[in-house]
């Protein structure tokens, strides 16, 4: 007589398996999304406070008013959409959009998932410019506010002279 050993799951082992490692899920799943949602907020406060450096510098060195716009399509400014991203052009002619003489400087896509992005300025201007002289905003210091989903939102402050500190907020 010849022994048979299979190898394999028993349906009552699968189904205790397939349980703990569906308990084990839900416990981890909203972890993961605050720690996406912290590494998000890291990303994005980076991102815009060397933009802005960016902007500040080539306004200075390249004596011309440079821009900071939401966009959509990563080729014209729009109105309000931050959440898609942002790009830097060189504004020549002071208009605040981008023609056919000027060009981008850089591109930022952000792509927001657990959170908004939006500039609040004292102009209520959709864009952020600096002085082709000083490199200096122009009448565009403001906040950047960043409302999360998940985590404390936070608030990135633009100051007259061009500098940037951030601010926890409860409120957007």
């Amino acid at each position: 007589m010849s022994s048979v050993r299979k190898n394999g799951f028993t349906l009552f082992e699968l189904i205790v398996t397939l349980a703990i490692s569906a308990i084990l899920v839900m416990i981890a799943l909203p972890h993961f999304h605050q720690l996406m949602a912290e590494q998000e907020l890291k990303r994005i406060q980076y991102s815009l406070q060397s933009s802005l450096k960016i902007a500040r510098s080539h306004a200075f060195t390249h004596h011309s008013n440079v821009v900071i716009c939401p966009t959509q399509n990563f080729v014209q400014c729009s109105k309000q959409n931050w959440n898609t991203g942002f790009l830097i052009f060189m504004d020549r002619n002071r208009n605040r959009q981008i023609d056919d003489s000027e060009y981008i400087l850089y591109t930022e896509k952000t792509a927001l998932k657990y959170g908004t992005l939006d500039w609040r300025g004292t102009l209520n201007i959709p864009s952020v410019t600096f002085n082709a002289q000083q490199g200096l905003p122009i009448g565009s210091n403001g906040s950047f506010f960043y409302c999360s989903t998940h985590l404390t939102s936070k608030r990135l402050v633009l100051s007259k002279m061009g500098q940037t500190r951030a601010e926890d907020i409860n409120i957007c």
